[in-house]
């Protein structure tokens, strides 16, 4: 994921593009347009669906990267955007449901194992199960790999409400996976 060293690449990134040069703002994309476009691949299990959002959120990124405090994780940010719009089409597609894939397509690949892209849909399924500000937590630690200070604030809660969100997904989670077995 981020290695050490990108959050000050991420800022100069950003204040080149504030200066006019777009060009920088391309780094920032290929750097993070993965993360970005699993979060939105689980919100809404639609391949294409997950690749306008995630376009959307560096749209919108772009629209409101003079609101970016170089001090701060440039990822966070970015991530705390794309979480916000991600969001907010949920709520929209509740109240105008859509047909989505099952999340059996979700993530497959056929260069992958079968099996793993099976347990991979299964998690994916049983996330998409969990009260949402569990399932944000839970995919912000050990999909994305982010630290729990970086969970914290990307989800605006305290260290404690982090963990304690972490930890009641995963006891949620073990509760599925028993009741299914």
């Amino acid at each position: 994921m981020d290695q050490p060293g990108n959050d000050r690449d991420d800022a100069w990134a950003a204040g080149r593009t504030l200066q006019g040069d777009t060009e920088a703002f391309a780094v920032l994309v290929r750097r993070y347009q993965g993360p970005v476009f699993r979060l939105m691949l689980r919100f809404t299990q639609n391949e294409s669906e997950a690749e306008e959002m995630a376009q959307d959120a560096f749209v919108r990124a772009f629209e409101r990267l003079g609101s970016y405090d170089p001090k701060r994780r440039f990822f966070t940010w970015l991530y705390t955007l794309a979480l916000n719009l991600a969001r907010d089409r949920a709520r929209r597609s509740t109240r105008d449901p859509v047909s989505r894939q099952g999340p059996e397509q979700a993530g497959t690949d056929s260069r992958h194992d079968p099996l793993a892209s099976l347990e991979a849909a299964k998690l994916l399924g049983s996330l998409k199960e969990l009260p949402p500000k569990y399932a944000e937590a839970l995919a912000l630690r050990y999909i994305e790999d982010m630290s729990l200070d970086d969970v914290a604030e990307t989800l605006g809660v305290s260290m404690s409400g982090a963990k304690m969100r972490i930890h009641r997904a995963l006891r949620l989670l073990r509760e599925r996976y028993r009741e299914d077995e």
